[in-house]
């Protein structure tokens, strides 16, 4: 059999020194408002994605002038929780340092910057940094921010629920110390950074966890990669029922994409939780479609593999037990557009 080639995202994260690139460079270089070669790639890593005002984008190649390049800036903050010190921080800086100068929110419970010009860019994360919020693995082939049903006030179990989602989002991160050394000023290391989870190549693609309290489905548990149903015993946190390969991206007019709901896996105490998490992630790592990402996330993985071949996994590492605690239908969230 003839080994497939990989795509360029792979030679892009195999040679970023673990995500490092040549940011910094980019970053004090004035000549240009945007980043160059393989950095326009990897700052996505770093939760930003890098665009360029339209509006003027025809006038400005007029004048023989490169496009006004900026940059977009997705949050990370597991389950959407923001207190009020943080929104006038966030606020604030959208005020004084964005084109637009507003705060845009997202269907995945978290904000987003817009219109950022590169010499405010390490601003903004040190910004956020002292406030307890980060960027690390909202966009790039990570785990993306975890989402979780809302209002961790309402009930204790609704709290428990949450503070899983932030354990799960920290342990499934990036461990490169690339963030801190390029926005916050860190400490230079030599590259002896180590990712046991994601490994030196990161994912094939994009993956997204969730955590939901029944019968609640706001998050669409059917709809992800990975996902955590909280089960309670007299109001509080027991475990979870674990669902996986779901995903509802497909592109138009090819058929080997498709639409696909997660597949129940069984139940999970509470300190396997985190187990149960790298050990899906890690198989993703290792078996997803590294040459065409259109067929790299977890659901095709999954059908490749086979269900039993994970369920097997997971059951004899003995993180997870196949039996469902409690068997309850959620229904799949559908959103009807009106004109």
């Amino acid at each position: 059999m003839t080994e497939q080639k990989l795509s360029d995202n792979e030679r892009l994260k195999r040679q970023s020194n673990f995500l490092r690139g040549t940011i910094e460079q980019d970053l004090s270089d004035r000549i240009t408002g945007g980043f160059t070669a393989d950095n326009f790639q990897l700052i996505r890593f770093h939760g930003m994605y890098q665009q360029d005002d339209r509006d003027i984008r025809a006038e400005r190649a007029k004048q023989k002038l490169e496009p006004l390049q900026n940059v977009m800036l997705r949050a990370r903050m597991p389950g959407g929780v923001i207190t009020p010190k943080q929104w006038l921080a966030i606020d604030k800086f959208a005020d004084e340092h964005t084109s637009y100068g507003s705060i845009r929110l997202t269907t995945r419970q978290t904000f987003q910057f817009h219109g950022v010009l590169k010499p405010d860019i390490k601003l903004m994360h040190q910004t956020l940094n002292k406030i307890g919020i980060d960027s690390i693995a909202t966009a790039g082939d990570v785990n993306r921010n975890v989402l979780c049903t809302t209002n961790p006030v309402e009930s204790e179990l609704h709290q428990q629920a949450y503070e899983w989602a932030k354990k799960i989002s920290e342990h499934l991160l990036p461990k490169t110390r690339a963030y801190a050394e390029i926005w916050l000023d860190g400490e230079k290391l030599e590259t002896t950074d180590e990712e046991p989870i994601l490994g030196s190549n990161y994912l094939p693609r994009k993956f997204k966890t969730t955590v939901v309290i029944p019968p609640q489905n706001d998050v669409d548990v059917h709809a992800n990669d990975l996902n955590f149903i909280a089960i309670a015993d007299n109001g509080k946190l027991v475990g979870f029922n674990v669902l996986v390969g779901g995903g509802l991206a497909m592109t138009h007019g090819d058929h080997t994409t498709y639409p696909r709901r997660a597949d129940d896996f069984g139940f999970v105490a509470l300190d396997k939780t985190l187990d149960v998490a790298a050990a899906v992630v890690t198989t993703q790592r290792d078996w997803g479609n590294r040459s065409n990402r259109k067929n790299a996330k977890t659901k095709y993985t999954l059908i490749g593999l086979g269900l039993r071949y994970l369920k097997r996994k997971l059951s004899n590492a003995q993180v997870l037990n196949l039996q469902i605690a409690v068997r309850m239908s959620l229904p799949i969230v559908v959103i009807v557009l009106v004109g």
